[in-house]
């Protein structure tokens, strides 16, 4: 088990290389690169972190390792999924030039993220060098499209997904813990329903603060609040943020800014996109709307 590393120390490739990167943004839990190199035969030495790489290009990809867990080589293709785990180093190499998103989290972010020791963590992880799945593929495609959109909701939608793909990569036995203390989640939820309303203006609400208010863990919060309230923490927090927005909008002296930014909204382009995905319209004409009924509905 690694001692803690803040998600945005995380990274492989090195500043020389940095060209190479196309994209790169960190959440509460984990991290992500997203390059194109290649072909290339390298010593690496054992990371004090996990990386999870998904293939982004359309050809197949002749790829390597051996490494300290073993000797493994073959072909992986779009969507496929390799693992490298935490500490196992040793030699890699691939055939060509490859575009890839490689996600980084140590087995303290898997701690945090459940809620309990680290030494309680039993996660088995191991390195793999094509993982076939659906799932973790859309996951990983949705945090690198978090990042290109400049991570408008800020650390909310990257630490959801996270929740998921900790869902995916640990085996039953690890996540029995939480299902265990399902019996007190009405509490967990009103608690955490209570904070984010006390902070929805606090454009750094993340999954971790609310579930420490709620006394619980980010992943068992995560599940019990989807049960008891029909969706994830963060489309709640911006379901309400928009409403307190709309209650903005008839103050004329309030710019549009302003109330995106009294709402706890993180980025325009976030309050944007919320406002016309909750009511059908973007903020301007919304906001017309609102003022002048009749003009909008002859339109």
């Amino acid at each position: 088990m690694q001692d803690e590393i803040a998600p945005a120390a995380l990274c492989k490739i090195p500043p020389e290389m940095a060209d190479l990167v196309s994209a790169r943004g960190a959440w509460s839990f984990c991290a992500l690169e997203c390059s194109r190199f290649g072909p290339i035969h390298m010593d690496t030495p054992g990371a004090p972190f996990h990386h999870i790489g998904l293939q982004l290009d359309d050809a197949p990809l002749q790829l390597g390792m051996a490494a300290d867990s073993g000797r493994m080589h073959g072909w992986i293709h779009r969507d496929d999924v390799s693992i490298i785990a935490a500490d196992d180093g040793g030699q890699f190499w691939w055939n060509r030039e490859a575009e890839s998103a490689c996600v980084y989290f140590t087995d303290a972010a898997l701690a945090r993220a459940l809620g309990r020791p680290m030494a309680q963590v039993d996660h088995r992880l191991n390195s793999q060098l094509a993982l076939h799945s659906s799932v973790i593929s859309h996951l990983l495609r949705a945090l690198l499209a978090d990042i290109r959109a400049g991570q408008p909701h800020g650390a909310l939608v990257g630490d959801a997904i996270f929740m998921a793909l900790a869902a995916q990569l640990l085996p039953a036995a690890a996540l029995s813990h939480d299902a265990q203390r399902a019996t007190g989640q009405d509490r967990h939820v009103r608690r955490a329903l209570d904070y984010i309303h006390a902070h929805l203006d606090d454009a750094t609400l993340n999954l971790e603060r609310v579930a420490a208010a709620a006394a619980s863990s980010p992943f068992h919060l995560s599940r019990c609040f989807r049960s008891a309230v029909g969706c994830s923490p963060w489309q709640y927090v911006l379901r309400e943020r928009a409403r307190t927005a709309l209650s903005l909008m008839p103050h004329r002296r309030l710019s549009l800014e302003d109330v995106a930014r009294r709402a706890g909204f993180h980025a325009y382009s976030s309050f944007s996109a919320t406002m016309h995905r909750e009511y059908g319209l973007g903020p301007a004409r919304l906001r017309d709307a609102l003022q002048n009924p009749k003009h909008a509905t002859q339109h």
